[in-house]
């Protein structure tokens, strides 16, 4: 990438948490954008435990009037780690990238950035992606998807179908619509995603019909708990994100102790079932009503919760 003089104008945000073996990756492929444009990469290493600022630090020294690398003092939380790199940009467009994601396009930046400049109501860009399997090396191209049925803040609020690591926002709006400093406050365990339902309250997302990065899939992360155990705790640290929404939306998205707690409790025994455990799938079963009334009915019984297991994997395996 050509270091360019001015004022920076693409600022790009990796909120950085281990995964030393995938990072490098994903600030290579910023590096090799070919955009007529300053930009920097703003990155915030949340108290790695691995050698993730060893990486990082090589990587900024290499790059000195690219990379701008903070160093957290104190675990802060992924929403968290986010909002305060975004507090930290400099750029007029703010992009993101995840430490285990990449930019398989090396025009990403361009098009976008000539979209936004010739679209100048268009305030959050996303485009078309693919999934990379790290465990397969499978490689799946996936279309940009945005429910237009309901109004837009309700088609975030059931999860975009997009990829994280394909948006673009304008950085004026976004800091004007998000109080990062809650984020902060709050220590919320997703960035993302609330962004999504918060900023969507004030405008569309636009989306190019291009593919431009590549999630990366990983047997286990943050957002893919391989135990039970891993699951309930990361649903403890989302509770305060979807409370914070209540706060923000009461009429739109109210939030309930009760409602969440059901809702925890389907998808642990949800987990239970794709783990083959009965018994946790009979206790948290017990505490779901209102949720998949067939499923809870088979995790009180072993040979209906065995048979249901079964059909289940009949089923995947046919959709392989």
């Amino acid at each position: 990438m050509e270091i360019k003089t001015g004022k920076t104008l693409i600022s790009v945000i990796i909120p950085s948490y281990n995964r030393a073996n995938t990072v490098g990756q994903t600030i290579e492929s910023i590096l090799n954008q070919e955009v007529d444009a300053n930009i920097e990469i703003v990155i915030g290493d949340d108290r790695s435990t691995d050698n993730a600022r060893e990486v990082l630090e090589q990587y900024r020294q290499k790059y000195p009037n690219i990379i701008r690398l903070f160093l957290r003092e104190q675990n802060m939380g992924l929403g968290a780690n986010w909002a305060q790199c975004v507090k930290d940009c400099r750029g007029e467009f703010i992009c993101n990238c995840d430490n285990d994601d990449y930019w398989h396009n090396p025009h990403k930046l361009q098009l976008q950035l000539d979209y936004m400049k010739n679209h100048t109501e268009c305030n959050i860009l996303i485009t078309d992606h693919r999934t990379h399997n790290r465990v397969t090396g499978e490689i799946r191209e996936c279309k940009a998807e945005i429910d237009r049925s309901v109004d837009i803040q309700q088609a975030m609020w059931g999860g975009g179908h997009f990829c994280n690591a394909t948006i673009m926002y304008r950085a004026s709006f976004m800091k004007t619509h998000l109080n990062l400093d809650e984020f902060i406050r709050r220590r919320l365990s997703l960035q993302d995603w609330p962004a999504w339902v918060i900023l969507t309250a004030y405008s569309d997302i636009d989306v190019l019909p291009v593919s431009t990065a590549t999630f990366g899939i990983e047997t286990v992360s943050i957002t893919r708990p391989d135990t039970i155990e891993k699951l309930a705790r990361r649903y403890e640290r989302d509770k305060e994100v979807y409370r914070y929404l209540g706060e923000l939306f009461p009429d739109k998205f109210p939030y309930s102790e009760t409602g969440w707690n059901k809702y925890v409790n389907f998808r642990l025994m949800s987990k239970a079932f794709d783990l083959g455990q009965f018994d946790l799938a009979k206790q948290y079963g017990k505490q779901c009503d209102g949720y998949n009334r067939l499923k809870r009915f088979c995790s009180q019984n072993r040979l209906l919760f065995e048979a249901f297991v079964r059909m289940k994997k009949i089923k995947n395996k046919r959709n392989e």
